[in-house]
């Protein structure tokens, strides 16, 4: 961003605030603390890793080009929702957007059968795949690069997860529904609250219903089940 006046206009839309940062604070690095999500899930993004024994599940995502690590509030329902979640055994899980591979990595953790990950992004998923190798001795999970708007599912999950801009969600709403098996879950997020009402009515125009709409800050996630076959 080039000029305060440009980065105000983006909180408007995202959230956040905008602060003068003196250009020696800018490049200085600081150790980020770990990303918990109650005592479900510990995320550590330091390389050095000699904290104390862990209580619960842990990850190690470092910070990089690929977006989600945790700490944005698209991503912490997300996990949050994940890690409530029960029956992994018999889940079959897409993620849509991937990114730095969290969401996917988090539902192998606690143990989803079958996982697929897709990013438009190369990057992203060259990403996402290093992650995995540096918390899972062997892969599982299939990384794929393909663009949401032109999705094709050969197959249909039981849980589908979407952390997109609401344009895309919006977009996509054909493509994204077709993922969802009959009585399985869609979980959206990436949506603001005045974007909420024109996601919702996109998906139910592709047979899903509303479960819950879940709210932290300015973000919304969605929970949307699919109502049987279409």
């Amino acid at each position: 961003v080039e000029t305060r006046a440009a980065a105000v206009a983006l909180t408007r839309s995202w959230g956040g605030r905008v602060r003068a940062v003196d250009a020696r604070e800018w490049i200085q690095t600081r150790p980020a603390p770990p990303t918990r999500i109650g005592r479900r899930l510990e995320i550590v993004h330091e390389k050095a890793r000699n904290r104390k024994r862990p209580t619960g599940p842990r990850l190690h995502i470092p910070h990089g080009l690929a977006f989600g690590s945790g700490e944005h509030a698209t991503t912490f329902m997300l996990l949050r929702a994940l890690a409530r979640h029960d029956d992994w055994s018999k889940t079959v899980v897409l993620d849509l957007g991937t990114g730095s591979g969290v969401l996917a990595l988090a539902a192998r953790l606690f143990g989803a059968r079958k996982i697929v990950a897709t990013d438009f992004d190369p990057d992203a998923v060259r990403t996402a795949r290093q992650n995995e190798a540096l918390n899972f001795s062997k892969p599982l999970i299939r990384w794929r690069r393909a663009d949401v708007r032109r999705l094709r599912a050969p197959a249909r999950y039981d849980l589908v997860l979407a952390n997109l801009f609401s344009g895309i969600l919006g977009e996509a709403a054909p493509q994204i529904a077709g993922c969802v098996s009959p009585g399985g879950q869609l979980w959206l997020s990436g949506i603001l609250d005045s974007q909420q009402e024109e996601v919702i009515a996109a998906y139910r125009g592709q047979g899903l219903q509303l479960i819950r709409a879940v709210h932290r800050g300015k973000w919304v996630m969605l929970v949307l089940r699919s109502c049987g076959g279409r």
